[in-house]
């Protein structure tokens, strides 16, 4: 058997579909306290959508990374997966799951979408802030390149359609980590600097009152 992702989803594509209609023909296990069905219900809900995100929009996604009956969920410390209802009725009312702040006054409705969110800033790189937020606003520039299609620039958070996820979602953690390497090299050299301009002001003679 292959091992593969592609190889595989047709076989599971077949044997969720199976499961889940085996599943619908006891809709009502649950009024016995049995709750197996309904999680093998859930299961195979889960596995099925993620095929179908694969099959129509190329998106790879681990489904071990996934639970089970999640309207949301977290892929690494900055992505994640949500689905959103009217947004920008619940804007309005000050509840339930909607972009904060978005530059254009856009809300997503009723679809799936991947948001990346960086609420700290130029803290992801680390506690130096002055020096890592010229680094941070380079890293967002190159970010913006994948398109995202609603931005909330006051809270750096950037969100893509399903449709327009695959290359972001696919490029995401080797641009993180091209930053993190360019913010290990800036590092020493900034606190070289900073050392020098400390020692450069102990040497400057002692001004007398």
């Amino acid at each position: 058997m292959s091992s593969t992702y592609e190889d595989n989803v047709a076989l599971w594509k077949e044997a969720y579909t199976k499961m889940l209609a085996v599943c619908d023909e006891f809709p009502h296990f649950s009024n016995f306290n049995f709750r197996d069905i309904d999680d093998a219900r859930r299961a195979s809900q889960k596995h099925l959508m993620l095929i179908e995100w694969y099959e129509k929009y190329g998106l790879k996604i681990n489904h071990s990374d996934v639970p089970d009956g999640m309207n949301h969920w977290k892929i690494g410390s900055h992505m994640s997966f949500s689905y959103y209802g009217n947004a920008k009725e619940e804007l309005s009312q000050g509840s339930g799951r909607f972009i904060s702040w978005e530059d254009n006054n856009k809300q997503p409705h009723e679809e799936w979408i991947l948001g990346i969110r960086f609420p700290t800033g130029a803290y992801i790189f680390g506690e130096d802030y002055d020096g890592q937020n010229k680094l941070f606003q380079d890293f967002i520039g190159e970010l913006k390149g994948f398109s995202p299609d609603y931005t909330d620039s006051r809270n750096n958070g950037y969100y893509w359609k399903l449709n327009n996820a695959k290359a972001v979602f696919e490029g995401f953690g080797g641009l993180i980590s091209k930053y993190n390497a360019r913010n290990a090299s800036e590092l020493k050299q900034r606190k070289i600097a900073k050392l020098e301009n400390e020692l450069s002001k102990l040497k400057e003679p002692t001004k007398l009152g």
